[in-house]
């Protein structure tokens, strides 16, 4: 039996297509995945002065995803959250942050998602930060944090 040229053509290209398919599909994926395991930075205090009064502690790089049903509306804020405590307190709080990161990181996720959209479009994202610090103080009262400070601010939203 003789398969004619088109034939073998048409194969051919299927099955390139289905390599790229294939390929396509297997990044996605693991960007997915690198997505939701990304680990907080090691280092998580930020401290460039050590005779500062104030010194800075990293609560961690956030990429969260919000769905507002009633507004047909998805969000994706990305973010990275400061804390800025007293230096006689920073090394409590950053034992504190280190042994309860994954708590912590739990109230964030929480407090971004349970906040309505107006909230980010304030200047200074005062009601924003607020929310988040009146989360922690309450589930963490040990933590001894003066404010909360946002850096890097990103927010897309989509309407459905």
């Amino acid at each position: 039996m003789i398969i004619p040229d088109h034939e073998i053509m048409n194969m051919k290209f299927t099955t390139l297509r289905l390599i790229i398919c294939t390929a396509a599909l297997a990044s996605c994926a693991n960007a997915v995945a690198s997505e939701h395991a990304k680990e907080p930075a090691a280092e998580s205090a930020v401290s460039f002065d050590p005779n500062a009064a104030i010194h800075g502690i990293s609560l961690g790089d956030y990429r969260i995803r919000s769905y507002y049903p009633v507004d047909a509306q998805k969000s994706t804020v990305r973010f990275t959250l400061y804390a800025a405590v007293k230096k006689e307190e920073s090394a409590s709080v950053l034992r504190v942050v280190e042994e309860h990161r994954q708590k912590i990181r739990d109230l964030v996720i929480t407090a971004t998602r349970l906040a309505p959209l107006t909230v980010f479009q304030e200047p200074d994202l005062a009601g924003f930060r607020r929310r988040i610090l009146v989360r922690l103080r309450r589930a963490m009262p040990e933590l001894a944090i003066d404010e909360l400070y946002v850096s890097d601010f990103d927010l897309a939203i989509k309407s459905l």
